[in-house]
Formats: C-alpha cells, sequence, structure tokens
C-alpha cells in the first residue's frame, strides 16, 4: 500500500486550509512541521511519519486507512 496524496490535498482544500492553517492546527497538537514538509507530502517526494498520521487525520477529520489505496 502506498500514501495517497491526492486525498491529503482533497481534505486539506476541503476544509479551506492552506499549509501555513495546517501547519498551525498541528503544532497546537503537539507536531512541529513546516508548509515545505507538507508540500512534500502532497507532491509525493516524501510521506508522513506513522507517528504524525493519527495526528493528521484527527485535524483534517478522516481516517488513517483513507490515506493508503
Amino acid at each position: 500500500m502506498e500514501f495517497n496524496r491526492k486525498i491529503l490535498k482533497q481534505r486539506r482544500e476541503f476544509l479551506e486550509l492552506n499549509y501555513q492553517d495546517l501547519v498551525k492546527r498541528l503544532f497546537v497538537k503537539g507536531i512541529d512541521l513546516s508548509p515545505t514538509t507538507l508540500a512534500n507530502w502532497e507532491e509525493g517526494i516524501s510521506v508522513p511519519d506513522a507517528d504524525v498520521l493519527p495526528i493528521l487525520c484527527d485535524v483534517l477529520k478522516c481516517k488513517v486507512h483513507e490515506f493508503y489505496s
């Protein structure tokens, strides 16, 4: 299974969040990363670490399995 970067972008845009908004929401939950990191996830350059996924899903209001096809 592979991380589906398109789902990340769809969820972020559905919630009307830009990279900076998402970074701020993740920071409040203890995840410190840059907008560039999020862009890299959406572009398929890198993927989120397993420990970040549940928090990312909490912020984006989705389930971890939705990111894997």
